[in-house]
């Protein structure tokens, strides 16, 4: 169940199939699913760990045993947007796959999760709305519109839209995206407003 005022049911990988990744996690609401998805930074994490924490091979396992659990979360996520005749999806991750200030090598560790988005986001043929931070530039693209050869994607796929959300100490004001999802606009059911809030004396 959510927190807050109004508790709602949330489906969560950990219960669905025993996982440790109980933060994979989705739920249903007015024709839209939306998902979140446990996928960081810092190349899927391969990028060396600090200060001396872990072996290579110890995180070699946590990223084999994460990618695992994220492919089959992302397959849960559109089976259950296809059985609920879901009108969109959201989901959101962590991770900016596309972070322009990376070179392609240093991008590889989310090669396998782009290929699977692009294969379900296809066969779905839906809008999919995907809410990314890390790189924290605000940006709104179709990272997948023409294929991606740097991540293995060969075939168009445009109905993926990308928000990177703005964030991190450099950017100030900081702010927060307000999305908006109308599911009768079927081919346009996101629009989204960047906001500053209004502090307190």
């Amino acid at each position: 169940m959510t927190l807050g005022h109004q508790p709602r049911q949330v489906l969560s990988q950990g219960s669905d199939d025993d996982s440790a990744f109980v933060e994979n996690q989705a739920w249903v609401e007015s024709k839209t699913v939306l998902a979140v998805l446990n996928v960081p930074g810092s190349n899927n994490d391969l990028d060396p760990w600090t200060h001396g924490v872990g072996a290579a091979a110890e995180q070699q396992e946590e990223f084999d045993t994460r990618l695992a659990a994220d492919l089959a979360w992302l397959e849960r996520i559109f089976d259950l947007a296809i059985d609920s005749r879901a009108r969109a999806v959201v989901l959101g991750m962590q991770a900016d796959m596309w972070d322009p200030a990376a070179g392609a090598a240093e991008l590889t560790g989310y090669d396998q999760i782009v290929q699977k988005l692009a294969s379900l986001i296809l066969a779905f043929g839906k809008p999919v709305l995907l809410l990314e931070g890390d790189s924290h530039d605000f940006t709104v693209d179709h990272p997948l519109a023409n294929g991606d050869p740097d991540h293995g994607v060969a075939t168009p796929v445009p109905n993926l839209t990308r928000i990177v959300v703005q964030g991190g100490s450099d950017h100030f004001p900081f702010e927060y995206l307000r999305v908006t999802i109308d599911p009768r606009q079927q081919d346009a059911p996101f629009s989204w407003q960047r906001v500053t809030p209004t502090l307190a004396p």
